[in-house]
C-alpha cells in the first residue's frame, strides 16, 4: 500500500464516527448484595472504551471475578449524578473503579492489556476491606 493510500485510510479511520457511549443503559442497575461493583467510567467516542467492550468485556463477564464483582458502566459526565464517592477525579477513560457500597476501593486508569487487567482486578479484590 502506497504512502498516500495509507494516509487516506488513516484519516478516514480517525474521522469515522465512533459508537456512542452506552453507559446510560446501566445507570439504574441495582447494586449487588455484597456492595461490590466494577464501575467502568467511559466517554462517548472513546476508542479505548470500545476496545474494552469488544476485546475484554466478554472475557471478564465469563470470569470468576465477575461473579463477585459485576460490571456497570457510567458516563464520565454522569459521575456526580451517580453519587459515587471517589478518592480523586477521573482524568482518563476508560477508568475501572472497584467500589464497595459506592466507596472507591481502587482503580485502574486507562486501557491495559488483558493479563494486566485481570491481575489488577485480583489485586484490587484482595484489598477490599
Amino acid at each position: 500500500m502506497g504512502p498516500a493510500l495509507r494516509t487516506i485510510c488513516l484519516v478516514a479511520l480517525l474521522c469515522a464516527p465512533l459508537a456512542a457511549s452506552r453507559a446510560g443503559i446501566d445507570a439504574d442497575a441495582a447494586t449487588p448484595s455484597s456492595g461490590l461493583e466494577l464501575i467502568v467510567v467511559e466517554a462517548e467516542g472513546c476508542i479505548y472504551c470500545e476496545l474494552f467492550r469488544r476485546d475484554l468485556l466478554p472475557a471478564y463477564e465469563a470470569s470468576k471475578q465477575a461473579q463477585g464483582l459485576p460490571v456497570r458502566f457510567v458516563d464520565i459526565n454522569d459521575i456526580k449524578a451517580d453519587h459515587l464517592e471517589l478518592d480523586t477525579e477521573v482524568e482518563m477513560v476508560p477508568t475501572f473503579v472497584v467500589v464497595k457500597s459506592r466507596h472507591e476501593v481502587g482503580r485502574i486508569a486507562g486501557y491495559v492489556a488483558p493479563d494486566t487487567f485481570f491481575h489488577s482486578i485480583d489485586y484490587l479484590l484482595a484489598s477490599v476491606p
